[in-house]
């Protein structure tokens, strides 16, 4: 079979196919004869029930229709009983021509049954020609009675032996065809079974032959639809032209796109029908080296004029396609546009360049207003110290020629002066900070924070409870960071210092790559609306009345923390104390 040609494999396969199929039709049709058959006998039993059972019904209907005509004497009942009469005689004359009463013995029952059933008749007639027994002799009523109780007895015997005789008959019918469903069932199965065997191993036979092509044909179909696919959707412009003329004999979508030409333009012209003569020539004198040389060349940056998006810039890769020979028939192009790309570059270069000379005149700017800052304040230094110091003389020499308005006046020379001092104090603070470079190295923040406590509640008037937690080390510049902890415990100290019980809670928490430092006070806190003005120079939330400071601490904590890499905040309620909070980065 082997040698065969598939298709005398396939009209072998035909063949044997409707073969098996004739047997099975001829199989069928013969078993469902027999169906039919067992059918009709069947249905001639349960017929041949159905009027037993009316024979017995219609006699019931006599004898109780006769008694209630007797009891009532009302017409309907009589009528209802001859109707039933009626029905008996011929129900009992169809019995010898019913299919079952063809054998002898069925014949002899038929016999019995409808003499029984006359005498039952008779009986019942002579009892409605005396009313019942009514008008009999008693010995008649009793005869009568008896008589009646027997032939009911018999009908029923004879109608249950004839009832029995055909389900048997059901039974026997029901049990050949059963025998007869089963036998075509396996002579199906097993000629189904024969015929797929055999159909498969046919089957295989030919699915051998056509595999190998069948297979090569769907790799070639996948292969192809997948590189088409992969061309069509690649979002950079991949065009193919030939070698001789390099005339364009493939583009994809993002190719046409890009020179706003239809690809059914573009194939089999080159690049003199679309583009500028410079530009033309260019292309294809690039081509022609590609074509020459065994790599890929690589073109930077070409410009190109387009049909719709005018002017851009390609970033292109061209390689040759050689034959088996290693001759070039084709020249594979990859134009990537990278026209934006380009002009981002150069305008992140202006930019860059124009930062730059922001960020001088910035830095410049910074430099000479902290020297500015610098030379004023500590200039400002000693006319303050001799407005103090000339104020103090006057009042010791002419205290007792002054009255109490002009030593008020005097004492507010003074006290200004002083207030003036120590805001240029914190601004000379405020401008070294900034200025001094850091000297970056371990911190024991613990340590630092406990330092600063100590000086802050030296001298205070109430004494708060200062609870320092172990707080994780940091690297940074000591002496500024010891700043930052001495203006936040001060505050901290200030502000919960009319409080009946002032406490202040230092801890530190990691959190990601940052750690976190805090200091909470239970003291009058402040407005969240006013938290822009928080960390600003000489900004204050609260009067110097009531609280007295020069509004810089703050100020040297954020200008601290934001040298040193970190970020300040802070949370409060008024009147239920503020949590300070700074971030340094892990390192």
């Amino acid at each position: 079979m082997r040698n065969w040609s598939i298709q005398s494999k396939s009209l072998a396969a035909v063949s044997a196919a409707f073969v098996v199929l004739a047997s099975v039709i001829a199989i069928s049709y013969f078993t469902t004869e027999s169906f039919l058959r067992s059918t009709g006998n069947v249905s001639q039993s349960f017929e041949v029930i159905a009027t037993q059972e009316k024979i017995y019904s219609d006699l019931i209907d006599v004898m109780w229709s006769q008694r209630a005509y007797v009891v009532s004497g009302n017409p309907t009942d009589l009528a209802a009983r001859t109707a039933a009469r009626d029905r008996l005689i011929v129900q009992s004359a169809m019995l010898p021509s019913l299919p079952f009463a063809s054998t002898p013995e069925q014949q002899q029952r038929i016999t019995l049954l409808r003499s029984f059933i006359d005498e039952a008749i008779a009986l019942l007639d002579e009892a409605l020609a005396t009313r019942g027994g009514l008008d009999a002799t008693p010995e008649r009523r009793t005869a009568i009675r008896s008589g009646g109780r027997d032939l009911l007895t018999k009908i029923r015997a004879s109608l249950d032996v004839l009832e029995t005789v055909e389900r048997n008959r059901v039974a026997e019918q029901t049990e050949k065809t059963e025998k007869a469903a089963r036998r075509l069932y396996v002579l199906i199965a097993t000629v189904a079974f024969v015929f797929v065997i055999a159909l498969g191993l046919l089957l295989r036979a030919i699915f051998a032959d056509l595999g190998t092509r069948d297979a090569i044909e769907r790799r070639l179909q996948q292969t192809n639809a997948f590189l088409e696919s992969l061309l069509e959707n690649i979002p950079t412009m991949i065009f193919v032209k030939d070698a001789k003329d390099l005339r364009f004999v493939r583009f994809n979508r993002a190719g046409e796109q890009l020179l706003g030409h239809p690809r059914g333009d573009l194939i089999g012209k080159n690049d003199r029908d679309f583009f500028p003569k410079e530009q033309a020539d260019f292309f294809i004198s690039k081509d022609r080296e590609v074509l020459l040389s065994t790599t890929t060349t690589d073109i930077p940056e070409e410009e190109i004029d387009t049909r719709m998006h005018g002017r851009r810039i390609l970033h292109t890769r061209k390689v040759p396609i050689r034959d088996a020979d290693g001759n070039a028939t084709m020249l594979l192009g990859i134009s990537m546009d990278i026209t934006e790309q380009k002009l981002n570059e150069r305008e992140i270069m202006k930019l860059n360049e124009q930062l730059s000379q922001k960020a001088t005149q910035l830095t410049a700017a910074n430099q000479d207003l902290e020297s500015f800052c610098y030379s004023v304040s500590h200039d400002l230094r000693a006319p303050l110290r001799a407005i103090d110091g000339y104020a103090g003389i006057f009042e010791q020499d002419y205290g007792g020629q002054l009255d109490g308005n002009a030593k008020r006046l005097l004492h507010g020379i003074r006290n200004n002066s002083r207030h003036m001092a120590e805001l240029i104090d914190d601004l000379l603070e405020f401008s070294r900070l900034g200025r001094q470079a850091l000297d970056i190295a371990p911190v024991d923040m613990t340590q630092l924070a406990k330092q600063a406590a100590d000086e802050v509640v030296e001298g205070a008037a109430v004494v708060p409870i200062i609870s320092i937690k172990p707080l994780a080390g940091a690297k940074g510049d000591a002496r500024a960071l010891y700043h930052v902890w001495l203006n936040l415990l001060d505050n901290a100290v200030k502000y919960s210092g009319r409080m009946q019980a002032p406490q202040i809670t230092a801890w530190a928490e990691a959190k990601g790559n940052e750690i976190v430092y805090s200091v909470h006070d239970n003291g009058v806190g402040f407005d969240m609306q006013y938290y822009d003005k928080l960390f600003g120079v000489f900004e204050r939330l609260h009067s110097s009345k009531e609280y007295p400071g020069t509004g810089v601490g703050l100020a040297i904590v954020q200008r601290v923390i934001t040298r040193h890499g970190g970020r300040v905040w802070a949370e409060s309620r008024p009147g239920q104390g503020a949590t300070f909070h700074f971030a340094l980065p892990v390192v």
